[in-house]
């Protein structure tokens, strides 16, 4: 739903899948769908130039090394970081920036239904290394700029068809961090609207040993990159 493929978002399956496991998870997020029901959905291809104009172009960036403020060693050292999570568990992206939102919201996936079957095997090594990773996570990154990235798709009027999602995944994340009383670390730097996205060639990550998932390759893709 967040990524550049607008199909996902104009097809009712595939919303009705969405509010199935909304309802099932019984988190308030599913109430963010009941926007979609007073929106008059584009075309794929007006979808398409819009997803181009405003995230693309980095006006509002999917990114998180784009939605808080660099360091001396610019965006590297965070993107360097969350590599270090995905290769911990395996994982490798395909096609984009680690620090894409689609990647960083399967790789929390991932770690929360590692954790949920290892708790059903009774194996609480492996549980608790899933749990740790969950909790540093959303402290050390996805929950410290998804509020202020969906803001931001708030913001601007064109972008409404994606509003509902980006909400919806914010308030997911805003929960189970609540629910692991992880205190999101917070960048105190407000973007402009026209942010840009900095270059940077760390866009693929390879996979290592050490896979608290088993044996293969794990590959998170970003659709349509």
């Amino acid at each position: 739903m967040l990524g550049p493929d607008p199909t996902a978002i104009t097809d009712a399956t595939s919303i009705a899948a969405l509010r199935t496991a909304l309802n099932a998870a019984d988190d308030s997020a599913i109430a963010r769908l009941d926007l979609l029901e007073s929106q008059t959905i584009p075309e794929p291809a007006v979808l398409a130039g819009r997803w181009v104009r405003w995230f693309e172009l980095g006006r509002v960036a999917p990114y998180e090394a784009s939605n808080v403020s660099t360091t001396v060693g610019g965006m590297t050292p965070r993107l360097a970081d969350v590599a270090g999570f995905y290769r911990a568990f395996g994982m490798s992206v395909s096609g984009d920036r680690p620090d894409h939102i689609v990647a960083q919201l399967e790789f929390l996936a991932i770690t929360l239904l590692t954790e949920a079957e290892a708790i059903e095997r009774g194996d609480g090594e492996r549980a608790e290394i899933a749990a740790k990773a969950t909790r540093s996570f959303l402290r050390d990154h996805l929950g410290g700029w998804i509020d202020a990235w969906a803001a931001r798709v708030s913001a601007i009027a064109e972008l409404e068809a994606w509003f509902p999602y980006a909400a919806a995944a914010a308030d997911l994340v805003r929960s189970e961090a609540a629910r692991r009383n992880v205190i999101p670390l917070r960048d105190a730097a407000a973007l402009t609207a026209d942010a840009g996205v900095a270059d940077d060639l760390e866009a693929t990550i390879t996979c290592e040993d050490d896979d608290p998932l088993g044996p293969g390759d794990h590959t998170m893709v970003v659709p349509g990159a």
